[in-house]
């Protein structure tokens, strides 16, 4: 998965600006450790207002901003993470 991370201090209220702005810029990290972590998809971090500060450098997770759960988008990323975030049973 490819997480948000603030590239500045972020404060509350501030709307993010998504990929190619000035807010955050994208990490890849295992998926499992996104799922634990409860990272925001960069791709999905693009006009959603800040629901608190967060400091640079932090990954940001989706309790950090108000995401519009009826975008197309939020509801199939919630569907694969429902769908694939759990524990392999071939492992």
């Amino acid at each position: 998965d490819v997480v948000a991370v603030a590239k500045r201090d972020l404060k509350k209220g501030e709307i993010l600006d998504g990929e190619g702005g000035h807010m955050v810029w994208g990490k890849q990290i295992p998926a499992d450790r996104s799922l634990t972590l409860g990272g925001l998809p960069l791709g999905l971090a693009s006009h959603a207002a800040l629901k608190r500060d967060v400091p640079a450098g932090k990954f940001l997770t989706w309790d950090d901003a108000a995401i519009d759960t009826k975008d197309q988008a939020v509801i199939i990323r919630r569907e694969m993470e429902a769908t694939f975030g759990q524990a392999n049973p071939t492992e």
